[in-house]
């Protein structure tokens, strides 16, 4: 069970962004078109900043480079712009030291990143509309570990947290030990904290235990699953993580060789 300490710094989390709030207010809106999300966007330079940093980077490729929000939409579409923002928009609220996960936030942003593509690539061979809706979920469903980490840090439970990291232990099991549940029930509580819905914060769950998970959402819970293991935060898409994503996948009953094909191409590109 989630330790007292947890709970009360979960409950305590300021609110949402406005950039969020407003940008989720406006999908709601059959109408929504590009002025109207980059209008939001703008609002905020931070998240501008970071969005423009983040799409002219390497990892994006893009051949020309981006120089507005308009132009991000224009490019990658709204849905993307506006599952970015949000990630992004997060995560500025929550900066925070990660140094016993012995990761920086850099490394947290790019394996979400890493985990998003994955978790979508695979959702698509499955259904298209449903690899779309994978890819907010899989971006947040690491934010668990900047509270986890601040609330180590807090308690002076740093280091030995990142000495049994170090020695090869299970995440899971070690945040377990420390603050009574893993990264992914802690996400899913922040995340209910602030009122995303509820199936979001099930999936999320859920993906400790997907064969538990409905099984309206099962699938959904294994892709996110397969890829925090694939591209765990330790040792994101080397030879044993990608192993022990194909082994989980097997005993799962899914296909092996698609899988393979996308972690052999995310493994090329996180590399490059």
């Amino acid at each position: 069970m989630m330790n007292s300490r947890l709970v009360e710094r979960i409950s305590s989390l300021p609110p949402l962004p406005q950039t969020v709030v407003g940008i989720e207010r406006a999908f709601s809106d059959p109408d929504v078109n590009v002025k109207m999300v980059a209008g939001i966007v703008e609002k905020d330079p931070m998240v501008v900043a970071d969005l423009l940093k983040l799409l002219n980077s390497a990892f994006y490729g893009l051949r020309k480079e981006i120089t507005s929000v308009e132009q991000a939409i224009s490019l990658l579409g709204m849905k993307s712009v506006k599952d970015l923002v949000v990630n992004l928009s997060v995560r500025n609220m929550l900066r925070t030291n990660l140094s016993p996960y012995g990761i920086s936030s850099e490394t947290l942003a790019k394996v979400s990143q890493f985990q998003s593509i994955f978790s979508q690539e695979w959702m698509n061979s499955i259904d298209l509309k449903r690899g779309e809706k994978i890819r907010l979920l899989a971006l947040l469903q690491e934010i668990g570990k900047i509270v986890i980490a601040d609330e180590l840090l807090r308690e002076g439970e740093d280091a030995t947290f990142k000495a049994e990291l170090d020695a090869g232990w299970d995440i899971k099991e070690i945040e377990r030990n420390y603050i009574g549940a893993t990264t992914a029930e802690v996400s899913a509580a922040m995340l209910q904290h602030w009122e995303f819905d509820s199936m979001t914060c099930d999936i999320i769950r859920w993906s400790d235990m997907p064969n538990q998970a409905d099984i309206n959402v099962r699938e959904e819970a294994w892709a996110l699953r397969l890829a925090a293991e694939a591209v765990n935060v330790r040792a994101p898409l080397d030879d044993k993580s990608r192993k022990r994503a194909l082994n989980l996948a097997i005993k799962g009953g899914f296909e092996e060789e698609r899988l393979s094909e996308i972690l052999d191409d995310l493994a090329k590109r996180w590399n490059s």
